[in-house]
């Protein structure tokens, strides 16, 4: 598996979704992009919101952040990497609401590579509060996940990752930092075709698939949303 820096954004109060994606676009982007061989960055990509997918109480993000580290290709100059980082930080200061943004390092579990065209669905996931992570993980990975796959006809998944969330996800520098909130159990990036299936096929096994998520997932406490990924650095 590889490691990938989850970083899901709430904007600040003042900001309005269009302001915030604009400022983190034109401003906060080409930023990352100028320190991206100082810190050892190979990919850094910035997926934005357009819509939920399904309400739910916990506010949507407005966009996630993620980036790959090669350690490797970090500058030798601690005082450079340690300006830039905290460069960074500052700007993200001004249209980031760390308070409500969690960010952490999971582990990539690639189930099904295809076409990365068009729109992504993300689903930030909590578990079910009355399970372990680990039995999350296992219904997530080994059982829900799968079942999905089986039935193109009706989820259409054409490229799917989970990323996992590790045991230690909250004990790390980039979270205590921005005194952030707590992971998130896991996150779905899915991207999807339309489904084939007749509209009574694809009624009765989507609904199979919400009744199945109340096993492991706390939905109410899991945004789900469709956004736009926009690569900054690395190839498209």
């Amino acid at each position: 598996m590889g490691k990938r820096i989850v970083f899901p954004l709430r904007r600040l109060p003042h900001l309005s979704r269009d302001e915030f994606q604009a400022y983190w676009f034109d401003v906060h982007g080409p930023l990352v992009a100028s320190y991206a061989p100082t810190l050892g960055i190979v990919r850094y990509q910035q997926v934005h919101t357009l819509h939920e997918t399904r309400p739910t109480t916990v506010a949507c993000f407005d966009g996630v952040a993620e980036l790959w580290v090669d350690p490797a290709r970090r500058s030798a100059d601690v005082g450079a990497v340690v300006a830039a980082s905290n460069h960074l930080l500052e700007d993200e200061r001004t249209f980031i609401d760390h308070a409500a943004s969690p960010i952490w390092i999971a582990d990539e579990d690639v189930r099904l590579v295809g076409p990365t065209t068009g729109l992504r669905v993300t689903a930030t996931l909590r578990r079910n509060p009355n399970i372990t992570r680990e039995a999350f993980r296992h219904h997530w990975r080994d059982l829900h996940g799968p079942w999905a796959m089986r039935h193109p006809e009706v989820f259409g998944f054409r490229h799917y990752v989970q990323l996992h969330t590790p045991a230690n996800a909250d004990d790390n520098p980039l979270a205590r930092e921005r005194q952030a909130p707590p992971a998130f159990d896991g996150v779905s990036e899915i991207y999807r075709d339309a489904p084939t299936a007749s509209p009574e096929a694809v009624d009765a096994l989507r609904q199979q698939f919400l009744d199945d998520e109340l096993n492991f997932l706390d939905i109410d406490a899991s945004p789900v949303f469709l956004g736009e990924v926009r690569v900054i650095v690395g190839e498209p």
